[in-house]
């Protein structure tokens, strides 16, 4: 049986004006001339790239294409229709579709043309699909490679959750980043730079952060930049909980305390038991 998404071994049984029809002794299929990377002969045995053309038909090709049902692999991203998917490069003539259902429903999450996702091919109803890989398939695969401490290392964003979001790497690590080591918004398929903080079995935690001299300053100046828009008060001090330094600003207490010591030794600010004052109003 000849299987859609699957390299397949078949023979050449005659010459069209459109191509070869190549066959399992079952059923024929079109390998078009322009599909085939050499001149075939009667009655050769090839191994052709089985997938469905624009009217769901199977088709055949020679090129080697970068997703199949047993191979999983980095798809760079061509095309995006809003409430529809995104379309990857599988390096065949028929681009794939990652369905919405398989993307965040945050559209600006969404990965952009040029990004890179690593994806598995799905058949469903006789239709090739891609999918991004999850954690533990990615666990699977899985090479070996250990980061050292404070190693910085290209990844790409692979999930994105509440708490923070995955990553993996060109060696295939999935790395991950809790919500307090970034500052911004990522998208799928993003391409960053990860410093590793911890490396576990198989997989490892990582920070997005700058070094916390230059973050602090980025810290120190949001936490400013709230006190001049709101009259110079902040319902906050170094007393405040996680859950409530959450509410204002997106860092964590500890990244929050450092920057309000720092304010406070600079003078400018100046706090009560439950509120922070900003000392001189420019």
């Amino acid at each position: 049986m000849i299987e859609i998404g699957k390299i397949n071994c078949l023979k050449v049984i005659r010459k069209t004006d459109l191509g070869y029809m190549v066959s399992d002794e079952k059923e024929e299929i079109l390998l078009h001339y322009k599909e085939a990377e050499r001149e075939l002969e009667i009655n050769q045995m090839v191994h052709v790239y089985i997938y469905t053309d624009s009217k769901n038909r199977k088709t055949a090709t020679m090129k080697e294409a970068l997703l199949t049902l047993d191979k999983k692999n980095f798809v760079q991203v061509v095309n995006h229709i809003d409430g529809v998917g995104v379309f990857i490069d599988n390096h065949t003539p028929k681009d794939l579709l990652i369905s919405k259902d398989y993307l965040p429903y945050n559209l600006e999450e969404w990965p952009k043309e040029g990004d890179l996702v690593f994806c598995e091919a799905k058949l469903k109803r006789d239709t090739l699909v891609a999918k991004p890989v999850n954690r533990f398939d990615l666990l699977e695969l899985y090479t070996g490679k250990k980061y050292q401490e404070n190693e910085q290392v290209k990844a790409y964003v692979l999930r994105i959750a509440a708490k923070g979001i995955g990553l993996i790497t060109e060696d295939l690590v999935y790395v991950f980043v809790p919500i307090s080591q970034f500052r911004k918004r990522y998208r799928l398929g993003q391409e960053v730079l990860v410093t590793i903080t911890k490396m576990l079995e198989k997989e490892a935690y990582g920070s997005l952060n700058e070094h916390k001299e230059l973050l602090m300053d980025v810290d120190k100046i949001t936490i400013l930049n709230y006190l001049e828009t709101h009259n110079g008060v902040l319902p906050l001090t170094a007393k405040s909980s996680s859950e409530e330094v959450e509410k204002f600003f997106q860092m964590s207490r500890k990244a929050f305390k450092r920057a309000y010591g720092s304010l406070y030794k600079e003078e400018q600010i100046t706090f009560d038991e439950e509120t922070t004052y900003l000392k001189k109003l420019s």
